[in-house]
């Protein structure tokens, strides 16, 4: 019986490992076993003066710190206080302390702290620079399965098969990793949005930034790359050397030669391997669409918030409060009957005002009853309701104006630095052409295909001829009247 992840855990890290995490100094001890990493380099340790300075100079960036007493809290010197702590961090199996000689005293880092501070720094992860190698790792990975007899068993040997397996299986990992990033970059955008205090920044979030983000990057590379489908077809390769009786034998004599394990034990790890092989394979796309999901509900979102602070809100409530703000400054410490000899400062264009105040002044809700619905059967799903909106999302992206779709027709007329092209000598029939050629008007610049940025200028006659606008020239552009402007590529 394989024993559980508990107890395989109990085996490498004592039972106190953990605890620093829980107490209310944790981010002392984050903090400080960040600082010995990045310290001590690829030799994984620090003399003991250099490590108490390090803790030192860490507490003192935590001067809020709850410390507690067997962390030195009563101790009034730093280096004192920094020596207990230093004797916490040894208690909790972070460091390991090596004595070579009377003079010579060394801090090491335990190997079990290098994983849980990767896993910290996963956590906290907000930057996209990681998903930039997002389509790479994919598109490795179908260039491996797709060459030809990389799992045949009758061409390869049982430790390039064990190899082989194995690599695709740790990049397969790797690359699910990425989309869940991805997933958490989409649900920071909808606690953002939720937080955001006009409609001019929730449009802003919704299609500039959103719009323009790294996951949009990763998106693309799914749907428009054409991935998914590259996916699929190594996944039916996958799942047919997956029921290969000859290929689970030399995956597991692999096995076996390489790590030394039983005939049973390392069938059943071959079959294992293989299985997940196959089922990773087929999660990718199903974590595509939990992403596209996200997307959609993030779009809805954006709307639900849109509408409420524009026709909910409206700007006459924020008005009659910046008024009533001026009213209060104007007047602090008045009262209303010093106002009796005072001239109105406007009159109002009715015969008979009244102003309700105090708990009149709040709105009351009409008790109606609603209306009872009789129809039998059920209503549309909510998959479908969201599916619906998911459609919607996507031709109103097809049809925004995005720096990416004005890069690719930049690319697609000057492929190189310099060039410049006339509306005069292009010819679009499309929407969508004339819609990149808006969106090169719209932008200066955008990411391109390769990394690079694409940079560009565009100079039209209405900038000499803006008084006499009879002397602009115009061309016929799928089906519409354009003012003729230039496009000149600078870089």
């Amino acid at each position: 019986m394989t024993p559980t992840l508990s107890t395989r855990l109990s085996r490498s890290v004592s039972a106190d490992f953990f605890r620093p995490l829980a107490r209310p100094s944790a981010p002392v001890y984050v903090d400080c076993a960040d600082r010995l990493i990045e310290e001590a380099g690829e030799s994984g340790r620090l003399s003991h003066k250099e490590t108490v300075e390090i803790i030192r100079e860490t507490l003192a960036r935590h001067p809020l710190a709850l410390l507690a007493d067997d962390e030195g809290a009563v101790l009034r010197d730093a280096r004192q206080r920094a020596g207990q702590f230093f004797n916490r961090l040894l208690g909790a199996g972070w460091l390991e302390d090596q004595t070579l000689g009377l003079h010579e005293r060394w801090a090491v880092i335990t190997p079990g702290l290098r994983p849980l501070m990767r896993m910290l720094r996963d956590l906290a992860e907000d930057q996209v620079a990681e998903l930039r190698t997002f389509a790479d790792t994919l598109r490795g990975l179908c260039e491996t399965l797709e060459r030809q007899g990389i799992l045949d068993p009758l061409l390869r040997t049982a430790d390039e098969v064990r190899s082989t397996v194995t690599d695709l299986n740790q990049r397969m990992e790797r690359a699910i990793e990425q989309l869940h990033a991805v997933e958490k970059l989409v649900s920071g955008f909808e606690q953002r949005q939720r937080q955001s205090e006009s409609a001019a920044d929730t449009l802003h979030l919704l299609y500039s930034e959103f719009s323009q983000g790294q996951h949009m990057v990763c998106y693309d590379a799914l749907r428009r790359g054409g991935l998914l489908s590259r996916i699929e077809t190594v996944r039916a390769r996958v799942s047919e050397r997956q029921d290969d009786p000859l290929m689970r034998e030399r995956l597991s004599e692999g096995l076996r030669e390489h790590y030394g394990y039983n005939e049973n034990e390392s069938y059943d790890r071959a079959v294992m391997m293989l299985n997940r092989l196959e089922r990773d394979l087929a999660g990718l796309k199903r974590r595509a669409d939990a992403i596209d999901l996200r997307m959609a509900a993030f779009n809805r979102l954006s709307q639900q918030r849109y509408r409420y602070q524009t026709e909910l809100r409206g700007r006459r409530p924020e008005l009659v409060k910046a008024y009533c703000d001026a009213i209060n400054a104007k007047h602090e410490g008045s009262r209303f009957s010093d106002f009796a000899s005072q001239t109105a400062e406007f009159t109002p264009l009715c015969t008979e005002v009244r102003f309700f105040y105090g708990v009149d002044s709040l709105y009351k809700a009409r008790r109606t009853k609603l209306p009872v619905d009789l129809t039998f059967g059920a209503g549309r799903s909510q998959t479908q309701d969201e599916n619906d909106v998911l459609a919607a999302w996507k031709e109103r992206q097809r049809l925004a104006l995005t720096p990416q779709r004005a890069a690719r027709l930049i690319a697609k007329l000057l492929p190189g630095k310099g060039g410049t092209v006339s509306t005069e000598d292009i010819q679009l029939d499309t929407t969508d052409d004339l819609l990149d050629l808006l969106a090169a008007v719209a932008y200066e610049q955008a990411p391109g295909l390769a990394g690079k940025r694409v940079r560009w200028s565009v100079s039209g006659l209405r900038r000499s001829h803006g008084l006499e606008p009879e002397k602009v020239q115009m061309d016929s552009q799928a089906g519409h009247r354009v003012e003729r402007f230039s496009i000149t590529r600078e870089a």
